[in-house]
């Protein structure tokens, strides 16, 4: 894991920075455009989402510029226009430092490079830009493709063990926001909205809310290669077993 030192930058016309400048020099608001890295033929590849999620190749490092959109119904009409409640409570804020408080205590996640706010008035439009993790696929796309075995299952359950365990809850706990790479190592992404939470309740729903992700693509899938006694590896990583 690279060491972070941690800086805020702040421009005027409500321009915004949290970055680490051991891994970024110093932020602009170009970095932080599609466009930009488009005009310097920066782009590796791009991912469909609720937005787009754009891979660039930048000083021999590989980083994810991901723009923050929101989803539902309230996207359709504000799509990417946040209300503005202070700058450390922003969205790409606060992932930001979410991942830092995971790194620190080993989990696989990506390492955050950059967080960009542009406040107007009250609104603000924010983005957030982090390592890539190399030779890595999310389940969805492995499973579409090849079964997991069962110690495979079992590190996907204990990556979700290790989480709960620092008590961080995910927002969107689907197989797309867990990854495994070449070395079957289980990263898990995608922290909008999530946060630490107190207590233990919550837990059990965060695990069936990544049940019922795989169900739904085994439903959407004609070739999906998972079945409901995979689920018990997966819980026997969860619990230790």
């Amino acid at each position: 894991m690279n060491s972070m030192a941690i800086k805020r930058r702040d421009l005027g016309a409500g321009h915004h920075f949290l970055y680490n400048d051991i891994l970024m020099n110093e932020p602009t608001v170009e970095m932080f455009s599609r466009e930009f890295w488009q005009i310097h033929n920066k782009i590796t590849g791009m991912a469909k989402g609720r937005g787009t999620t754009v891979f660039i190749e930048h000083e021999q490092q590989n980083w994810v510029l991901r723009h923050f959109m929101r989803g539902g119904l309230v996207g359709k009409l504000l799509s990417d226009q946040y209300f503005f409640l202070g700058v450390k409570r922003s969205r790409p804020f606060e992932e930001f430092q979410l991942l830092r408080y995971m790194l620190a205590h080993k989990l696989n996640v990506p390492t955050p490079i950059g967080a960009y706010i542009h406040r107007h008035g009250f609104i603000y439009r924010g983005d957030l830009i982090t390592q890539n993790i190399p030779n890595s696929h999310d389940l969805h796309h492995i499973l579409t493709r090849r079964a997991l075995n069962p110690e495979q299952w079992r590190k996907v359950g204990q990556a979700m063990a290790d989480m709960h365990r620092c008590q961080v809850y995910h927002h969107d706990a689907n197989i797309r926001n867990i990854l495994m790479d070449d070395a079957e190592k289980v990263w898990i992404i995608d922290f909008d909205r999530c946060h630490k939470r107190r207590g233990h309740h919550w837990k059990k729903d965060n695990l069936a809310r990544l049940l019922r992700s795989l169900r739904k693509e085994q439903a959407n899938n004609p070739r999906f290669f998972w079945q409901n006694a995979d689920w018990q590896h997966c819980m026997d990583g969860y619990h230790g077993n």
